[in-house]
């Protein structure tokens, strides 16, 4: 990602941020006691989020993990059932893109770490060019989706998740 894009996305992060502080802080705590995000703001204000960061993302290639070894263990099981080749190959490929029931869980809670992050970034004064969380989004997923993914934010982070087209890494369609 060029120094112009990641500029870019930091002015607007200062829009999108700046004036909804007090909304993304709500949404956080829907999900965490407020206590919890008034100690994560303090104890990581100057600090950056490279923990946060590093847990949303592996958090998602987790995910993206499980749902490889999802359609091997199904491919696996047609061949030890002795089904042909081209059955085992279906099996495990739609195994592989079926989301897992927890797939949407893991993805807010990588995406709120992500927001929160950049949240931490913004408000704790620190160089918006060097938050791990708005790089890894930009480096993983592009400015649009950051740009949703913010939004989204000061919105119901329940819908974090289909906001970034996780639905899409769970199906396989994207590679990181």
């Amino acid at each position: 990602m060029s120094r112009a894009e990641t500029d870019s996305a930091v002015r607007a992060c200062a829009q999108l941020v700046g004036g909804g502080g007090d909304v993304i802080a709500a949404q956080a705590v829907r999900y965490v006691a407020p206590e919890t995000w008034s100690a994560l703001v303090e104890r990581h204000r100057g600090k950056g989020c490279d923990a946060l960061a590093a847990f949303a993302r592996a958090l998602l290639d987790g995910k993206k993990s499980l749902h490889g070894m999802f359609g091997n263990v199904v491919g696996r099981l047609l061949a030890a059932l002795g089904r042909p080749r081209i059955e085992q190959a279906f099996a495990r490929e739609l195994a592989t893109r079926v989301p897992l029931p927890f797939g949407q869980e893991v993805a807010l809670a990588a995406r709120g770490l992500q927001a929160a992050g950049i949240f931490v970034c913004f408000t704790g004064g620190a160089v918006m060019g060097d938050c791990a969380c708005l790089q890894d989004l930009l480096a993983h997923e592009g400015r649009a989706k950051f740009e949703n993914l913010l939004q989204g934010a000061l919105q119901d982070w329940a819908e974090l998740p289909a906001r970034m087209r996780d639905d899409a890494i769970a199906s396989g369609s994207r590679t990181t």
